[in-house]
């Protein structure tokens, strides 16, 4: 929710931010390592696919772990991409994020699912 909150608060800020990623390479390989084990730790204890809530967060788990390897592997692309993406919707992905994050929220809480 907090990301998405600041992707509505700064949209310009989002663009500066993912060039100035692109720039440093260590910190680009670092965060690739990271996301890509985050994505592949996460994949392995929930890879389940039964019920909305369980294929929400294993959709999150594969695609933080697609992330990581794109990170690593590709940066330089993933972040044009990511990019043009945000720029172009960055209204949008903030809404659904923060959506998204207050509804998983909510069933954690409520220990739903």
């Amino acid at each position: 929710m907090a990301a998405g909150i600041g992707l509505l608060r700064e949209q310009d800020g989002h663009s500066k931010m993912l060039n100035e990623f692109k720039d440093n390479t260590a910190l680009g390989i670092f965060t690739g390592a990271f996301v890509l084990a985050l994505g592949a730790a996460t994949v392995a204890v929930h890879n389940i696919w039964t019920g909305p809530l369980a294929i929400i967060v294993s959709v999150i788990a594969w695609w933080t772990l697609i992330k990581g390897f794109c990170l690593f592997a590709i940066r330089n692309q993933f972040l044009a991409l990511a990019n043009a993406v945000s720029l172009k919707n960055s209204a949008l992905l903030g809404t659904v994020v923060i959506v998204v994050g207050a509804a998983l929220l909510a069933a954690g809480l409520v220990g739903a699912g």
